[in-house]
């Protein structure tokens, strides 16, 4: 009699396995086709870019001059005066984190 039940419960344990790798239809979508060429794209997206209508992104500018260097207002030693004092006040705050305060 055990070991009917234990046949029983392995039988269902392996069933219920089974049955959570179950996999349900996979629908795959139609191949897409354009309707309009290479060059009618491109000429669409620089009116978009010319009509102001492109999210810029990293890197990126409105008028396209990605490389052009910009005036500080600082000099160099100023900024890395700057950074210097960032780095000491991060560190006090993480030694009096870890400090417990």
């Amino acid at each position: 009699m055990k070991s009917a039940k234990s046949i029983a419960l392995s039988l269902t344990l392996a069933l219920g396995a089974g049955a959570a790798f179950a996999e349900g239809p996979v629908f795959v979508d139609p191949p897409f086709t354009s309707t309009l060429s290479r060059a009618e794209v491109r000429a669409q997206a620089i009116e978009a870019r010319d009509a102001g209508l492109f999210a810029l992104g990293d890197g990126q500018s409105a008028t396209g001059d990605n490389g052009t260097a910009v005036a500080s207002q600082r000099t160099r030693e100023q900024v890395r005066a700057e950074i210097a004092e960032a780095r000491r006040t991060a560190r006090g705050d993480i030694a009096s984190m870890a400090a417990g305060a």
